[in-house]
């Protein structure tokens, strides 16, 4: 009889760890905190739901109602949940617009929006009890703006902030931190150049105004190079995970703290609320596993810390700046003599190598355009990139398309007029064959041989 009783407390711990961990079906099941029913919670069956009763320190399982319009695994993939202190839990689009929420049993349409399919890859986050997106990508276009979703009207609004404002760009980490939001990692750039963002961007939220504070501490990894996993911030809920390592930032002391696993892409996600922690994990499946942890749980990795943005005042580096100065300058020489020489040569090509006496003018802009068109000639240049030279100050799209119109139709007056043919015989247009919705624009095959 001991040696049964021995066995059954020794055995008793592992009993109690299998209550804590649950292993799911779905790769892309919800894992989050359910304020209003003070559980956490994980969605991976369109007929129940998982929730932790604390007391009894395991997972049971309680029936849920899905008016859903996607099939299930869609709406998995698809949609975020969001929640934070005095809310709801929110499942938001990926690329925004509409939002479904959990009453109790029901899961339900919550908004009186649509799929805006505009903010794909962007920081979701939670402030004043509204779910809010900044950046992502859509509609051919990278974003550095705010929507915030109104729990009220059921739409969503634009955050007016100042024209000065970070590089466009997707997967930025946005966190608040003491009135302010702060803007970092990601990757931005035109539409055929792609460039990781080096800056960290704060914006004061009374008076609406962006601010350079300084370069990211390299150390603080960038999550274009990690693929890291996609995570929603809250007030309280500071992690942005990687493949090896997991972050917690303070910007009230603008320091980092740095959790390292050795396993690559074991840790997926940690919520936090209070001392207690759901820990979703990667399985061999592949699936995901959720565990019940105590805050003492992240004492069990090694930890690295250091300031977030770098102190780029030590060790300034004079001997290096006066050799790059007489770099800059020389090779300012160099180019200034290029493009007088590149200047003439093109004047003779537009002139098709002979003295006219009407001379045309092209600007800086429609040059650009020129070099567009000739560096796409083979494969057609698609219409959408002639955005990035005329969009200098972020207008709507209608002046976007307007300002578009414009450059093109001048080039074809100034080209037609420059070798006399018809206006009509300047571009030819056809459709994409994979995308019949986009434009492709081609330059006379005997414009492209002059130049």
């Amino acid at each position: 009889m001991k040696q049964i009783t021995v066995l059954l407390l020794l055995l008793s711990p592992f009993f109690t760890h299998s209550q804590k961990r649950l292993e799911l079906v779905h790769h892309n099941a919800f894992a989050f905190y359910d304020y209003q029913e003070k559980a956490f919670c994980v969605l991976d069956d369109s007929s129940f739901i998982w929730k932790y009763d604390a007391k009894k320190e395991k997972w049971v399982t309680s029936p849920i109602e899905l008016r859903i319009d996607k099939p299930f695994n869609k709406f998995l993939s698809e949609f975020i949940p969001m929640s934070d202190k005095g809310t709801p839990v929110y499942f938001v689009h990926a690329g925004c617009g509409v939002v479904y929420a959990k009453n109790g049993a029901l899961i339900c349409r919550h908004d009186h929006s649509f799929y805006h399919m505009n903010q794909f890859g962007g920081a979701f986050f939670m402030d004043q009890g509204e779910p809010r997106i900044y950046g992502g990508y859509g509609l051919f276009t990278s974003k550095s703006i705010i929507t915030c979703y109104d729990t009220i009207e059921k739409e969503w609004f634009l955050m007016n902030t100042s024209k000065a404002m970070p590089p466009e760009g997707t997967n930025n980490i946005l966190i608040k931190d003491a009135g302010n939001y702060y803007v970092f990692d990601g990757i931005g750039g035109t539409a055929y150049l792609y460039d990781p963002f080096t800056d960290v961007w704060r914006l004061d939220l009374h008076s609406k105004k962006w601010k350079n504070i300084g370069r990211l501490n390299p150390n603080c990894h960038r999550k274009q190079e990690e693929n890291g996993e996609l995570n929603f911030h809250s007030e309280i809920n500071h992690f942005v995970f990687y493949m090896n390592s997991f972050i917690e930032y303070d910007f009230q002391r603008m320091t980092y703290t740095k959790y390292k696993f050795s396993e690559t892409g074991l840790i997926k996600n940690i919520i936090q609320v209070g001392k207690k922690l759901l820990v979703c994990k990667s399985s061999s499946n592949p699936s995901t596993v959720v565990e019940i942890k105590d805050i003492h749980y992240l004492n069990e990795f090694d930890k690295e810390t250091g300031a977030i943005l770098l102190d780029e005042s030590k060790h300034f580096p004079w001997g290096w700046m006066l050799l790059g100065i007489i770099i800059v300058i020389a090779f300012g020489i160099i180019v200034r003599f290029r493009l007088k020489r590149k200047g003439i040569k093109t004047e003779e090509a537009l002139d098709g190598g002979k003295n006219a006496t009407n001379i045309v003018e092209f600007n800086q802009t429609e040059l650009q355009l020129i070099e567009l068109l000739l560096k796409y000639q083979e494969v057609g240049l698609e219409i959408s990139y002639i955005n990035d030279l005329v969009n200098h100050d972020q207008p709507a799209m209608d002046t976007l398309k307007k300002r578009r119109e414009l450059l093109l139709k001048d080039l074809r007056f100034k080209l037609a007029t420059k070798f006399q043919i018809s206006q009509e015989e300047v571009f030819t247009e056809q459709r994409m064959e994979t995308d019949k919705r986009m434009k492709l624009i081609f330059l006379n095959e005997k414009l492209s041989k002059r130049f």
